[in-house]
């Protein structure tokens, strides 16, 4: 019975700990790519999703805080098909804009502008 607390307090930093690891890993997973005419988003194991450049309709910047595979919320909200939407992160979101564009001159582009 002595022993209780201690064991209650080292089983939820534990806990804690763990779930934090978790987060950092998959905050540290992420990845975008785009590769001939793919867009590859990877999010750990938890998210992959591959994405034909030419199903784009718009890119835009945005500050929505849908859970999606993005660290940042400085984000790009990629629109395509009839109403799929992702939200994403880039690091450099204008030079991520061009390279699509390059792709895909179609897409409705509102960050370059």
């Amino acid at each position: 019975i002595e022993g209780e607390p201690l064991n209650a307090v080292l089983t939820t930093g534990g806990i804690l700990f763990a779930t934090w690891l978790f987060i950092l890993y998959l905050a540290h997973s992420i990845k975008y790519t785009i590769s001939k005419d793919r867009l590859v988003i990877k999010c750990g194991f938890l998210y992959h999703k591959n994405l034909e450049v030419s199903r784009i309709k718009s890119i835009a910047e945005t500050s929505n805080l849908i859970s999606s595979p993005a660290a940042s919320l400085d984000r790009i909200e990629i629109k395509y098909d009839q109403h799929g939407i992702v939200v994403i992160s880039p690091k450099d979101k204008v030079a991520f804009a061009k390279d699509l564009l390059e792709i895909n001159p179609n897409i409705i582009d509102k960050i370059t502008l």
